[in-house]
């Protein structure tokens, strides 16, 4: 049976929106990873007995509960008050994570505030879970079904927690690995909501549901995978690509060193930009130093005048993408066998959101290009007002 694991937020900055919660998030995610879905998330501000009741309640109904918040120093840091008293025990002195804090100051020739003592306070019988990092130490308490974790909301202490201390606590008590599986398709060219048109209408097999999540140039897609028929999972796979494989960029990892640095080596890639204000050269640095790239104002802004002025280049393998003109921005890739150039028109009115669309762009038809794909295909966050091939 899938363990129900449920996440619990708090703090009044959290509640209100004066921070966002980005923890809960990236947990559900990582346990995700891991093949196991949370069930429930909630968010509780600073009173203890919104917290007291909500522990209680979540001990009859859940089998994991992660907290995060609440292990400051400060008096509004109540989370092991309140998990004392949901369990019906006193807070006692860790004495072992007290000689910790202090020892953390020592190294950094600091005396420790006597605030920080209220971190070691912990709730009787409470399991110590490290913390590497910052001075709250996190703990475990069991409460009638469920077994609780209580993390900092520091996100890089709750990062280090979870991998070195939760995690291995998880697989011992839930096995190994949950029963489920995600796979993701990183897509490039599409948009959320016409996204979500092509395949919520679809019928999925039993077990598979989908997750999105966009991150600007990309959107991934997520098969979340809750079955052992791998005749179903084949099937949804092959459902998802036939709708949106022509836009696939990337499955499981968007790790375009890995993919396109080796097809890069002594290729003598030179790159020309103005439109995208230099961000292609920074993108085609982060895979491979085997390529020269040139910021200049003022290249051609019609597609045509691009593709010639790229024919009179030596070099074999040319991307450039032109200046803003009245029909748009022209994109170009220039190989041995031709140059191909397009002209696409810009919606989004950042000029950060533009340039970072106009160097995935480029990227692309040269992605393209290296694996024998289509160069030029349809987007339909950037329409096309020109396209043509110019031979070589």
């Amino acid at each position: 049976m899938e363990p129900v694991i449920e996440l619990v937020s708090t703090g009044d900055e959290v509640l209100t929106g004066l921070i966002t919660d980005t923890n809960a998030g990236w947990l559900s995610q990582i346990l995700l990873e891991q093949g196991w879905q949370v069930r429930r998330r909630f968010t509780v501000g600073d009173d203890k007995a919104d917290l007291v009741e909500l522990f209680e309640q979540r001990s009859h109904q859940a089998d994991i509960v992660i907290v995060n918040g609440g292990l400051g120093p400060t008096s509004d840091d109540i989370s092991a008050e309140a998990m004392a008293d949901a369990a019906g025990v006193p807070l006692e002195l860790n004495q072992h994570w007290l000689d910790v804090m202090q020892q953390k100051y020592a190294s950094r020739n600091r005396k420790m505030p006597k605030s920080n003592s209220k971190q070691a306070m912990l709730p009787q019988g409470a399991e110590l879970v490290d913390n590497p990092v910052g001075t709250a130490c996190g703990f475990a308490v069991k409460l009638n079904r469920a077994t609780f974790f209580f993390t900092p909301g520091v996100p890089s202490e709750l990062k280090v927690m979870m991998a070195e201390e939760i995690l291995p606590r998880l697989r011992h008590q839930l096995g190994q690995n949950g029963r489920s599986q995600v796979r993701r398709f990183f897509l490039f060219g599409l948009s959320e909501s016409g996204l979500s048109d092509k395949l919520d209408a679809l019928t999925w097999p039993a077990g598979i549901a989908l997750g999105y999540r966009a991150n600007l140039p990309t959107i991934e897609v997520k098969l979340i995978i809750d079955t052992v028929n791998a005749e179903a999972i084949a099937q949804a796979e092959a459902q998802l690509l036939a709708q949106v494989g022509t836009h696939l960029i990337a499955r499981d990892h968007m790790d375009f060193t890995a993919s396109l640095g080796p097809m890069l080596v002594d290729k003598d890639l030179m790159i020309f930009e103005d439109a995208s204000g230099g961000r292609l050269t920074d993108t085609i640095s982060t895979i491979t130093r085997e390529f020269e790239g040139h910021y200049l104002a003022g290249l051609p802004d019609e597609a045509e005048d691009l593709a010639l002025w790229l024919q009179a280049s030596a070099r074999p393998l040319t991307l450039a993408i032109g200046s803003a003109g009245s029909k748009g921005v022209p994109v170009a890739l220039k190989t041995a066998s031709g140059c191909y150039v397009q002209t696409l028109q810009m919606h989004f009115r950042d000029p950060l959101s533009q340039r970072r669309l106009l160097a995935f762009t480029a990227l692309d038809m040269l992605r393209r290009h290296l694996m024998n794909e289509t160069v030029m295909i349809d987007y339909d966050i950037l329409p096309c007002s020109e396209r043509f091939t110019l031979p070589a």
